[in-house]
């Protein structure tokens, strides 16, 4: 399991503790996510006729996610990561 990131030091997302895949785990992490909701409906509100506009920001995420994250993983991952403590959390 890849426990750093592919770019820089510190992982903004890491492993989900319910499910599988990548969630944020640190405050840059969260305000990645969040400006990338925000610019998809504000796209999406602005130019109502493409459509495609709104999935750029979606597409930019999962690339932060994928650059600034560790491997995906579900519950087992996150413990292997964070240590079992948090899991319950």
């Amino acid at each position: 399991m890849r426990t750093t990131p592919l770019v820089g030091k510190k992982a903004w997302f890491g492993p989900r503790k319910h499910g599988w895949g990548l969630s944020p785990s640190s405050p840059e992490g969260w305000v990645v996510t969040g400006v990338a909701l925000g610019v998809g409906v504000w796209l999406a509100r602005r130019f109502p006729d493409r459509p495609g506009l709104g999935r750029v920001p979606g597409i930019a995420l999962v690339a932060a996610s994928i650059l600034k994250g560790t491997a995906p993983g579900g519950p087992k991952a996150f413990a292997r990561l964070h240590g079992p403590a948090q899991l319950d959390t």
